[in-house]
């Protein structure tokens, strides 16, 4: 286990849908009772009445398809990731605390432990996110595309993920750009639709916690560090 909760990259898609502001529903496939994120747009029924008329959220080439490409929708995209190494505290331990299977001593009237667990910090990392707003219908477009950018608000705004702790984390993001992608080749299928780009100054873990033993006394003999598995 982690002495403080990780992130994972999942973690990150998944404040995409948090900061969006969208929830789990539930709906009915062939009997099988199955999950999608969706969100309600002022002003818009989205006509999925199995949603209670909210919008899907979901990101593009999901596991779990909803239903083919049925509009209006909210769909994410991770693009591009890379270190940020002028952000990363190098060689520093975020958090030490008593081991698992450590016990108890009094040393010198001092209480302490056995061994310690220590973690390593996140290494940090920008992640470059696209959310694309889709819908048949301009005044649908509008109220979705006006909804977006009421939580990702431009030029910075604050992207919440959830650790694996449970714990609420809030990280900066910003660099925010909308372009307009839509494609009116023909009327009947036509899509009117825009995209929301933004980065995202965020942190992963990727390095395995320590276990160490204490210094009983003055005679003590360090034994090898071994890696511990991480809570996720």
């Amino acid at each position: 286990m982690s002495v403080i909760g990780t992130l994972n990259l999942r973690d990150w898609d998944e404040g995409c849908m948090r900061t969006l502001g969208a929830e789990i529903s539930t709906y009915d496939v062939d009997g099988e009772t199955r999950g999608i994120y969706a969100t309600e747009v002022p002003g818009i029924d989205s006509g999925f009445a199995e949603l209670d008329q909210k919008i899907p959220c979901q990101f593009q080439d999901p596991e779990d398809v909803y239903q083919p490409y049925r509009l209006p929708c909210f769909q994410f995209r991770r693009n591009d990731m890379s270190p940020a190494f002028e952000r990363h505290p190098w060689y520093h331990w975020a958090a030490r605390g008593p081991a698992k299977d450590a016990s108890e001593v009094i040393v010198n009237g001092v209480k302490g432990y056995t061994a310690y667990e220590n973690q390593w910090r996140a290494t940090q990392f920008d992640i470059s996110y696209e959310l694309m707003v889709l819908a048949r219908r301009q005044q649908e477009h509008m109220l979705m595309l006006h909804y977006a950018l009421r939580h990702f608000l431009p030029p910075w705004f604050i992207f919440k993920v959830v650790d694996s702790f449970g714990e609420l984390r809030q990280y900066d993001a910003g660099e925010m750009s909308v372009s307009n992608t839509s494609e009116l080749a023909d009327i009947a299928d036509r899509t009117v639709s825009s995209s929301i780009s933004f980065l995202v100054r965020g942190e992963i873990d990727l390095h395995d916690d320590v276990v160490t033993p204490a210094v009983l006394s003055r005679n003590f003999t360090y034994s090898v560090f071994k890696p511990v598995e991480r809570r996720v």
